[in-house]
């Protein structure tokens, strides 16, 4: 399924799309909070290539034009002391309204429970990513969730930011998901993102998955 996210620039290849894009366009707010959205674009592009069988080559330029089309019709950004981004209830509900006036016959919901594995091993086998939410660290020391770059082994820390699952692998006696974040490919152990899902306040609520 990764190849389905390639995004071309050039000579650059990304993994899925870039929040970072879009600041010298003038959109701070989807740079600094919408990788909730571009993991729905992630979603849809995937879906799309499935759906149609299509080997067509996405530019960053098109990815962009799609991410504020889905922007400013389904989803509205908040910035405020409660909420920085949107809500896994929110991007269901921008989702929804895509699905319902496109006629695709998909429903999502924001999950909640503290088994997760399950569901993201089915829906990758039925060809869908799985976009997974990666909640603050309330109450909770640890900065986050390691994340490891495949491609240059460098590790960040993940928290308040969706992210792009596009497969699951058993390696050391560990299971890993296979993510899309800024464009590029890492790595997170499920292990240690149930481990931070169960020890932050509301974690099985705010580190979770769209259910689609």
């Amino acid at each position: 399924m990764e190849k389905d996210l390639i995004v071309k620039d050039k000579n650059t290849t990304y993994i899925g799309g870039n929040q970072a894009w879009f600041l010298p366009l003038g959109y701070k707010d989807i740079c600094e909070y919408g990788c909730g959205i571009v993991a729905v674009c992630n979603f849809l592009l995937c879906f799309f290539r499935a759906e149609y069988k299509s080997g067509y080559e996405i530019s960053k330029d098109t990815f962009i034009s799609f991410v504020l089309s889905i922007y400013k019709k389904y989803f509205c950004i908040l910035n405020n002391i409660f909420i920085k981004g949107l809500t896994g209830f929110a991007l269901a509900k921008g989702i929804n309204k895509y699905f319902a006036e496109n006629r695709i016959k998909m429903k999502a919901r924001w999950g909640h429970s503290l088994n997760i594995l399950h569901k993201v091993k089915l829906s990758l086998q039925n060809d869908r990513p799985v976009i997974l939410g990666i909640g603050p660290s309330l109450l909770k020391k640890s900065d986050g969730v390691d994340a490891v770059d495949i491609d240059t082994g460098n590790t960040v820390k993940l928290y308040s930011h969706y992210v792009t699952i596009y497969d699951c692998k058993d390696d050391a006696g560990d299971i890993f998901f296979y993510i899309s974040s800024w464009g590029r490919r890492y790595k997170v152990s499920y292990r240690d993102f149930n481990r931070y899902q169960r020890s932050t306040l509301l974690g099985f609520l705010l580190s979770n998955i769209l259910e689609i």
